[in-house]
């Protein structure tokens, strides 16, 4: 009698063990959304639920954002229905000096000296770039602190084209969403960016990108003396001023 009350002991044990398998448990999502697998278990859990039962799913996975990096296949924003193609490298020469810093076309503070906005050198200088037909050339910045930057088209060097102001590499359309300010080619273009004045502001600690492209307002290609045509490449030029404020 004692070994047949053992038996049904046990039985009852394992029944119970295939009924606690069998009730899916209820997980607490805490927020989370998606799938995700437990810690320590193979189990995996869909999110959001209605669990309020313990242990929680594993959280879900800080991603840092993808760096933006530089690529041919980051378009501009159109203009006249045109886009254009990122230039990563070529050619910087700043005028009158001649002075011509090494690097990649991607970064203001770089070709400036090194410095970070507003306390770049060369303020005074002209950067003329070498942008091939149908790429423009995107430059990030951060500012550090408050301060202005103005870029004034220099036809004694080269064209002014296209310049504008975005949060991402390219915006060169007026009203697009994160296009700032841009100014199509026509006198000396003129693009004023402060971190407390004007237009074309910007926020300390946000990254910026200036754009320029050796185009007109309908998009064409520009060749040396500001008329549109077919040539391979087009220098680009604006009188560069910074200051503190």
């Amino acid at each position: 009698m004692k070994r047949l009350s053992l038996c049904v002991i046990a039985l009852l044990g394992v029944l119970y063990s295939f009924a606690a398998i069998a009730q899916p448990p209820v997980w607490d999502c805490n927020g989370a959304t998606g799938t995700y697998t437990l810690a320590g278990t193979p189990i995996k859990a869909q999110c959001p639920t209605a669990g309020t039962n313990p242990p929680p799913v594993n959280p879900p996975p800080v991603t840092p954002p993808p760096s933006m990096g530089c690529s041919a296949s980051q378009l501009s924003t159109p203009i006249a229905g045109k886009t254009f193609a990122r230039q990563c490298f070529g050619t910087m020469v700043l005028n009158p000096s001649g002075v011509s810093p090494s690097g990649d076309l991607t970064d203001l503070g770089a070709l400036l000296g090194h410095r970070t906005f507003p306390n770049y050198l060369y303020s005074g200088q002209s950067p003329t770039f070498t942008i091939s037909s149908g790429y423009y050339v995107a430059l990030a910045f951060t500012p550090a602190s408050a301060g202005l930057i103005k870029f004034t088209a220099n036809n004694s060097y080269g064209v002014g084209g296209a310049i504008s102001l975005s949060t991402f590499p390219g915006g060169l359309t007026s009203g697009a969403l994160g296009v700032i300010c841009a100014y199509t080619s026509g006198g000396l273009n003129s693009l004023i960016v402060s971190t407390s004045q004007g237009s074309c502001l910007v926020t300390q600690g946000r990254t910026y990108y200036i754009n320029f492209a050796a185009t007109n307002a309908n998009g064409d290609q520009l060749c040396f003396g500001g008329t549109a045509g077919n040539c391979a490449d087009t220098r680009v030029s604006y009188a560069f001023t910074a200051r503190a404020q």
